[in-house]
């Protein structure tokens, strides 16, 4: 595991942030499927999805990584999906919330 990525997230939804990241995670494993699938149009939902919801908690460097996403399939870039698949998997695994 590399270094820890921090995210400053407000201490008043801090209650939400476990459910926040359970969702996440099962949108890591429905965009494998799309890709898998090549439904690209599943896909830009999920990066859509992400985006939005990644800001309004204030997850900053998701929100980006979930636009990203959106833009990769919406311009349908399989490859380039897979390798910010990958940035979110990695993302997920080193993100430290820090309350403030």
């Amino acid at each position: 595991m590399g270094v820890k990525i921090v995210e400053r997230i407000d201490s008043d939804i801090q209650g939400l942030i476990p459910g926040f990241m359970e969702i996440t995670h099962n949108e890591i494993k429905e965009l494998e499927d799309a890709l898998n699938s090549g439904d690209m149009t599943v896909a830009t939902r999920i990066g859509h999805n992400l985006k939005g919801s990644a800001l309004n908690y204030g997850f900053l460097q998701l929100g980006s990584i979930g636009r990203r996403i959106e833009t990769c399939a919406a311009l349908n870039q399989p490859k380039q999906l897979l390798a910010e698949l990958q940035v979110l998997k990695d993302y997920v695994e080193r993100v430290e919330v820090e309350y403030v």
